[in-house]
């Protein structure tokens, strides 16, 4: 008690003492030195190498790990070219392009050193982008400078990309450029191709403790298919790129040095003790004593959702192009119905603004009553996770499980079912509802 009691009475007498400048002193007085901070970085430093050596830090990978030395038993060298990328992955990693592991990728080089590289793999539509803004340039003659052309590209560079980077082992990433060579020798320019992990497994020959070599006809098989896709890429970049130059409009800096959100959690003035501070901490405990608006969660029995649209003859194949329809739509047998409103497969598809969806849920083995129904639509979903809301946020009723809120029959008794649309919901026979949990 005493501590404590010490405790509050030096914060007390460092309020007194400076109450506008209170965490900044107390930050001061309690930040550790440069040179503590070094210190630590040393210790922990070596003891990470130490951890890699003896085989206790297998996350990491270095000269004297045991797999470098199983590595280096298998070769009969003993140095290394190794770079960062090897060293700051696991020793178990596997190349996601080869299937090989690190002992199967690391090989002789030219200088009789062991090479143990990965590299970074990356699509190169932003250098393209770059290069078609200085050609739009050229052959237009425009005299006229664009202040936010480069933005625009720069924000768009991603949305052209056919794959995200990824990690792979440099053989791999070499047989992406020779094959590239083999289109280039041929007199055809792809300057700004680069294939796919997918693709790059399709047409190599894979070897242990070498570099891959090229199946020049199933690379050349691959290059017909990837073609089309690549030529209207490019003449989309140029496109994009014109727009960029020539119509001066599309983005705007904002001017000066000013942080545009300038927030604690955005690391707006993060000094002084402030960077101790969380700011979705604090913001809870200014919420204790500030009002707050109170929202109407009682919306989904009150008011009538508009109804959606028939979806075009051509729906199936949006749903099969969105994932997570798809995998929902695949899992379920064509004569499926929702065994609450029992609307069937295609009349729980949604068509509303302009977007088709089709989305299932399945209750939780927790609820009792919900144990035999299976998947349901998420029309029926929804109506049981607003009743839940209403009941938790609404008037303080713990619930528990989502689908504890309501029985399957219960449920079909508020509901009409309509087809691509939200339930309608019968606003007396909810409150009804809602009334006989008030009442527990």
């Amino acid at each position: 008690m005493r501590d404590h009691d010490k405790a509050a009475e030096d914060k007390k007498t460092l309020i007194q003492k400076s109450p506008k400048y209170a965490l900044a002193v107390w930050a001061k007085e309690n930040e550790l030195s440069p040179e503590i901070i070094q210190e630590k970085r040393e210790i922990a430093l070596r003891l990470a190498i130490e951890g890699i050596a003896d085989g206790s830090i297998d996350s990491l990978d270095g000269v004297e790990s045991p797999l470098s030395r199983k590595i280096q038993a298998h070769h009969g060298v003993d140095l290394f070219e190794m770079n960062r990328n090897w060293v700051e992955t696991a020793q178990a990693w596997k190349c996601p392009c080869c299937d090989r592991g690190k002992f199967e990728i690391s090989r002789i080089g030219g200088k009789r050193q062991i090479l143990a590289k990965l590299v970074e793999h990356h699509d190169h539509m932003a250098d393209a982008l770059k290069a078609a803004f200085n050609k739009v340039f050229v052959v237009s003659g425009t005299d006229k400078p664009t202040s936010t052309g480069l933005a625009l590209i720069e924000r768009m560079a991603p949305a052209f990309s056919a794959y995200p980077p990824v990690l792979i082992c440099e053989d791999c990433n070499n047989a992406d450029a020779a094959a590239k060579k083999i289109i280039s020798n041929a007199g055809r320019k792809i300057e700004w191709q680069s294939f796919s992990i997918g693709q790059i497994r399709r047409f190599i020959i894979i070897r242990e403790h070498a570099p891959h070599s090229i199946d020049v006809a199933k690379f050349l098989e691959l290059w017909g298919l990837v073609r089309p896709a690549y030529v209207a890429r490019m003449n989309l970049v140029y496109e994009v790129a014109k727009a960029a130059v020539l119509q001066d409009y599309w983005f705007e800096r904002y001017q000066g040095e000013a942080m545009a959100v300038p927030t604690l959690s955005n690391g707006f003035q993060r000094y002084n003790g402030l960077e101790l501070v969380s700011g979705e901490a604090l913001v809870r405990e200014m919420a204790k004593s500030t009002v707050k608006h109170l929202s109407n969660y009682s919306r989904w029995r009150t008011e009538e959702q508009r109804p959606g649209d028939k979806p075009p003859p051509n729906f199936l194949v949006i749903i099969e192009s969105l994932p997570g329809c798809a995998r929902m739509w695949a899992e379920l047998a064509d004569s499926w119905k929702c065994p609450v409103c029992e609307r069937s497969k295609y009349e729980v598809v949604s068509y509303k603004k302009g977007k088709i969806s089709f989305h299932t849920h399945l209750p939780t083995l927790h609820s009792p009553a919900w144990k035999s129904q299976g998947h349901i639509c998420m029309g029926c979903f929804n109506v049981v996770a607003a009743m839940k809301r209403e009941l938790e946020k609404g008037h303080g009723i713990k619930v528990g499980f989502t689908f504890d809120s309501i029985t399957p029959d219960e449920l079909r008794v508020i509901i009409h079912a309509r087809p691509h649309s939200p339930h309608l919901v019968d606003a007396e026979m909810a409150k009804a509802l809602m009334n006989k949990w008030q009442l527990r």
